[in-house]
């Protein structure tokens, strides 16, 4: 991509190899193969998650406000705005597409910034299917990976105490049949990774103080799995 020093100011960036979508929070850039802008949108604002679907036709922006914006990439048009959660300024948790693109799942906050749940949307329209493991104050949400080879969905996230709220038990768990299970326990350390590695799939120029540009380098570039950290433990 030919952005020149553009680049350096998008938060959130994201490739396909056919199009590069790169978000600064006010303003989403759509550009082709070449570097070649292609359109600019103005319709979200704190826009910093953008993610293009698996077939390629689908590009989705996330704003911390609670708003999902919807593009068609054949078309460079919006196709669809609008508000999954009245909970403003605390929505930048990880959300995905299953491989065949007719579902997209989103870690979502409704009754407060503390409790989460998954939101499972119909893209044909953007419907919401179903909302899920939710109100629960002690169960926290993270990040969430369909594998393409197990086709199945992995939750990252952790337990609190009840009184204290404190984090205290680390998980990685499969989704079936709308239920958490086979939750294996991992360390803080281990969770905190591998919420950075989805942090980086989305946020391209993420950069926290736990990390050198070389290591998140490597880290982007390893695509770290879920699934594979759950196989490990499931052992």
């Amino acid at each position: 991509m030919n952005g020149g020093d553009k680049v350096k100011n998008f938060v959130g960036f994201t490739s396909n190899g056919e199009y590069s979508v790169g978000c600064t929070g006010q303003t989403v850039y759509l550009y082709d193969k070449g570097g070649k802008e292609l359109a600019k949108f103005k319709d979200l604002r704190y826009a910093y998650s953008p993610m293009i679907s698996p077939d390629g036709k689908i590009l989705v922006i996330k704003s911390t406000e609670g708003r999902l914006a919807v593009y068609s990439l054949e078309s460079h048009t919006l196709v669809k705005k609008f508000r999954f959660s009245k909970v403003d300024g605390s929505q930048d948790d990880n959300f995905c597409f299953s491989p065949d693109s007719k579902e997209f799942y989103n870690i979502e906050r409704h009754i407060d910034s503390c409790k989460t749940a998954l939101s499972i949307y119909d893209t044909s329209d953007f419907s919401l299917k179903k909302k899920i493991l939710h109100d629960d104050f002690i169960l926290v949400l993270t990040a969430v990976e369909y594998d393409t080879e197990e086709n199945k969905v992995f939750l990252l996230g952790y337990m609190r105490e009840s009184e204290s709220g404190v984090a205290y038990k680390f998980f990685v768990g499969e989704l079936v049949k709308n239920s958490l299970q086979s939750i294996v326990y991992i360390s803080q350390k281990e969770h905190d990774f591998y919420l950075d590695c989805k942090s980086f799939e989305i946020h391209s120029f993420a950069v926290t103080d736990c990390y050198t540009p070389d290591e998140i380098g490597r880290i982007k570039n390893a695509k770290h799995s879920l699934a594979k950290l759950w196989k490990y433990y499931s052992k």
